[in-house]
């Protein structure tokens, strides 16, 4: 014998999931912005002055990962691959310098592509909604967990350390 069937009841809407979709579709707030540019700028600031510590090289790392995913969304960034991986040429050679050389002075070349790269972040933040922003963070943040946790060094992938 089968079980008699149940009752339809009709499930709730949920308001919250409509709020969130509405707040997904609108452009990062001033204040949204302000949040996640900070840490580069002080990282900028950091750099200058030759004080930098690994959390401010991290938050330079952060922005380029950030714009990394940005690039492979077409609605957001087009064309940003050159651009990109002269960035990440950039600051793997003044590490690198570093590195071998204990010196943290960086040439005005240097300075003016990291400066770039900061007002590019500043101008793409003012453009981006919240939905886009979150998914280039949660793909962000798993490439660099499948980048670490690879055995084998991924092509075309270098991995910097502050």
């Amino acid at each position: 014998m089968s079980k008699p069937r149940k009752k339809y009841r009709q499930k709730p809407v949920n308001l919250n999931v409509l709020a969130l979709a509405g707040i997904g579709q609108s452009k990062l707030t001033p204040q949204d912005q302000e949040e996640r540019i900070a840490p580069a700028r002080v990282a900028l600031e950091q750099i200058t002055k030759g004080q930098a510590s690994k959390a401010d090289w991290q938050a330079i790392f952060d922005v380029i990962n950030m714009l990394d995913r940005f690039v492979r969304m077409p609605t957001v960034m087009r064309h940003g691959r050159d651009y990109l991986n002269t960035i990440q040429g950039v600051v793997c050679t003044i590490l690198d310098r570093q590195k071998a050389t204990g010196t943290k002075a960086l040439y005005p070349s240097e300075l003016e592509d990291l400066r770039g790269l900061v007002e590019l972040w500043a101008e793409l933040l003012s453009t981006v909604t919240h939905r886009e922003y979150s998914m280039a963070e949660e793909r962000a943040h798993a490439r660099l967990v499948s980048v670490l946790r690879a055995k084998k060094p991924i092509q075309g992938v270098r991995v910097c350390e502050a």
